[in-house]
């Protein structure tokens, strides 16, 4: 069964999340943007095996602390080929522009929609969701979607930056994301949890 902990970090209160197999223990540390230490200390508490760290997108407040937890873990660090680029030039993250400036390890394994990342006995389905960048990734299992930066309670992500587009965020969204259950938990990149019901009728920015 898939657990989760989810971690609101960094000046920009994003949501890190610890996703487990309640069986075997095996976890997927998904956006280390923050606090890392301290999660890192609940992992070893909880007697957590993370396997992989793996960024939903490539900006900076999602990949801020990529190098302390993968120094820590020496895990492979995961991306979608559109961003990887994004984890090792600070203009491309964006932190270039906040006066701090994030270089990222480089990928050492890529996703792409179709795949299956396995965390234990948990499976988890990968969708392309580009639009707040080129290369976002939401992944589902169990009735539980890990969502990134597209789709927000009642919002979805920012698309004024240079290579957002905010059409194709709008079509995976309605095309993928609202095509899952109902009763799915969206666990977002910001803000608090909703679920795919919710945000079909009462997303002002995306109706089904």
């Amino acid at each position: 069964m898939l657990k989760l902990k989810s971690f609101c970090v960094g000046p920009y209160q994003m949501n890190t999340i610890v996703a487990w197999c309640d069986v075997t223990q095996e976890a997927i540390w998904f956006d280390p943007g923050g606090d890392s230490e301290s999660i890192l200390r609940w992992i070893e508490r909880e007697g957590l095996k993370v396997k992989r760290i793996v960024n939903t997108h490539g900006h900076v407040d999602h990949i801020a602390e990529n190098s302390v937890a993968k120094a820590a873990l020496n895990v492979p660090l995961c991306i979608h080929p559109q961003d990887r680029a994004k984890l090792t030039n600070p203009l491309l993250n964006l932190s270039a522009w906040t006066g701090v400036e994030v270089i990222s390890p480089d990928a050492d394994e890529i996703l792409e929609e179709g795949d299956v990342l396995r965390c234990g006995e948990v499976m988890f389905q990968l969708f392309h969701v580009p639009g707040h960048s080129p290369g976002s990734l939401a992944f589902y299992s169990n009735g539980i979607l890990i969502g990134g930066d597209a789709l927000f309670r009642e919002s979805i992500g920012r698309t004024d930056f240079p290579d957002s587009d905010e059409r194709a965020l709008h079509a995976a969204i309605r095309e993928k994301l609202y095509k899952l259950p109902e009763t799915t938990i969206v666990y977002p990149g910001h803000g608090e949890t909703t679920t795919i019901g919710h945000e079909r009728v009462h997303n002002p920015f995306v109706r089904a």
